[in-house]
């Protein structure tokens, strides 16, 4: 589950620009999914909710309502019985894309502490789990989800970010409950993803460029940083010769400007100085 692709807006205009928001600034809309979606859960595990966190996008104030998705972890004092998975998994069929795509990954408190790599994860929901959740809903394989247990990569760099820079929607403070990620877990994390992410560049290219530039960002400075602002980063850091490959995804990870292809050799191009600077 690596940070999820950058999706297409439907019927966008391209000539119009886009404002970014934060969890503050939001659009009522995008707030009153979340908060319908943070009391909802909250009535349906009671004492068995430890917290829930919102990181991504919309917490670091870079929230594109025509792209991003939703990011939450949820905490729980322990497992979650197979029918209380059922009801959740509903409810998210229901909530995301309402008007957002929610991303969510539920984690047990216990099964998080001491932290090792890659963490075991008790339940999530993406857009790109769908069909695949509705399927075993209607045929009944959601009763054997409680039978193994799971594990993702990317549940480092999430808990790394929620603990810089997440907010708390309900519960226990990060700091209290999240687990400190040693920064080389984190940087096995963002590594993979952008070998992942290197793979399908022609495909999401913009997601592919300003991944990279934060991964570069990180790798070189430590910093946590947004998309947004790891393209920030990419124009004063990098080679000029970049600029305006960086500069073209802004754009369209903004909203701004017409919408104009990429050119493969140029994303190869930039793919190829990336490797020299990303090690697995």
């Amino acid at each position: 589950m690596a940070f999820h692709r950058l999706r297409s807006p439907a019927n966008h205009p391209r000539n119009y620009k886009m404002t970014h928001y934060g969890w503050s600034t939001c659009p009522v809309p995008i707030r009153t999914q979340v908060k319908t979606l943070s009391e909802r859960l909250q009535n349906m595990l009671g004492i068995e909710l430890v917290s829930i966190f919102l990181h991504g996008s919309l917490a670091m104030g870079c929230f594109n309502p025509e792209r991003s998705d939703l990011d939450l972890l949820i905490i729980t004092a322990q497992g979650l019985s197979v029918t209380a998975k059922r009801a959740i998994m509903e409810l998210l069929l229901q909530l995301s894309n309402a008007p957002r795509p929610i991303e969510i990954s539920f984690l047990v408190l216990p099964n998080i502490h001491p932290f090792r790599h890659p963490l075991p994860f008790d339940l999530h929901y993406s857009e790109d789990w769908r069909k695949k959740t509705s399927e075993e809903l209607a045929d009944g394989s959601w009763r054997d989800w409680n039978k193994h247990e799971r594990y993702d990569y990317d549940l480092a760099a999430h808990i790394t970010i929620t603990r810089r820079r997440g907010l708390i929607l309900y519960g226990k403070p990060a700091i209290e409950v999240l687990p400190t990620v040693p920064g080389e877990d984190y940087a096995r994390a963002i590594i993979g993803d952008y070998w992942d992410a290197r793979d399908s560049r022609e495909q999401y290219p913009v997601y592919f460029v300003l991944n990279a530039c934060r991964v570069y960002a990180y790798l070189k400075g430590g910093h946590i940083f947004s998309k947004d602002e790891g393209g920030s980063y990419g124009l004063d850091a990098l080679p000029a010769t970049f600029s305006g490959l960086i500069q073209h995804a802004l754009e369209d990870y903004r909203g701004e400007g017409q919408a104009r292809p990429y050119a493969a050799p140029e994303l190869a191009t930039f793919a190829s100085f990336m490797d020299q600077h990303v090690h697995s």
